[in-house]
């Protein structure tokens, strides 16, 4: 299993939930490692592997290492993404171009380097990380980068999904609401918060037998919050 972002917040969670579970961990980092050694308390084969997913290059030459240990990946689970909170109008286009960068263009590299031996194998799971409200034409305000990133993410879901279900790869998009770490957290919202636990027994699902027959679809966990709402 192969968690991107699973240095700090949700994919850190992830990942050691993941690994007590019995998976092989692959924890991809940018800037802040992974807790790498009590993930090899429960899975010894696991390791982290440090790229930056915005950069073609840097994407192939980390899929290379990976093969080098694991010739295949079974499921990914695509959680990384920057997120900047400003209006519009202030926004630089260095920061609107790595918001986008970071979610979107790290998604597609990340499916098309693992799609190749899944198509093979016949069988896969991907699950992409959106957020809540992303299904739609959203503005929300000092997000719009974000947005626009996510919105792209769960599009690129359901054509990933589209495309590869003839080879019984299954890819879903799971979006959170309001996280323990998010960024900007309307107060009076708080009854809405939902946890990491909340988003891994998402993810547990979608992964399962029970979820064989879904793909293509944007799994909202968000205690009913919608944004602007």
């Amino acid at each position: 299993m192969l968690i991107t972002g699973a240095g700090k917040g949700l994919g850190k969670a992830l990942a050691l939930h993941f690994a007590k579970i019995g998976y092989r961990i692959i924890a991809h980092f940018r800037s802040t490692p992974p807790p790498i050694q009590e993930i090899l308390k429960f899975s010894q084969s696991s390791f982290a592997i440090r790229a930056d997913l915005k950069n073609e290059t840097e994407a192939a030459t980390m899929f290379k290492k990976i093969h080098t240990k694991s010739p295949a990946i079974d499921i990914l689970i695509n959680n990384i993404g920057d997120f900047v909170f400003k209006d519009i109008n202030t926004t630089t286009f260095s920061e609107f171009k790595n918001v986008i960068e970071s979610n979107l263009y790290s998604a597609f590299l990340c499916a098309q380097e693992v799609l190749p031996s899944m198509q093979k194998k016949k069988s896969g799971n991907i699950v992409m990380l959106g957020c809540a409200g992303a299904d739609t034409i959203t503005v929300r305000k000092n997000t719009t980068p974000y947005y626009i990133a996510k919105t792209g993410v769960i599009m690129l879901t359901k054509a990933l999904a589209a495309e590869n279900q003839k080879y019984n790869i299954r890819i879903n998009a799971v979006s959170p609401g309001i996280l323990p770490n998010s960024r900007a957290k309307p107060l009076e919202r708080k009854s809405q918060e939902v946890q990491y636990a909340d988003i891994i027994s998402a993810i547990e699902f979608l992964l399962s037998e029970k979820a064989k027959k879904i793909t293509g679809a944007n799994l909202e966990v968000s205690a009913g919050w919608i944004p602007g709402f």
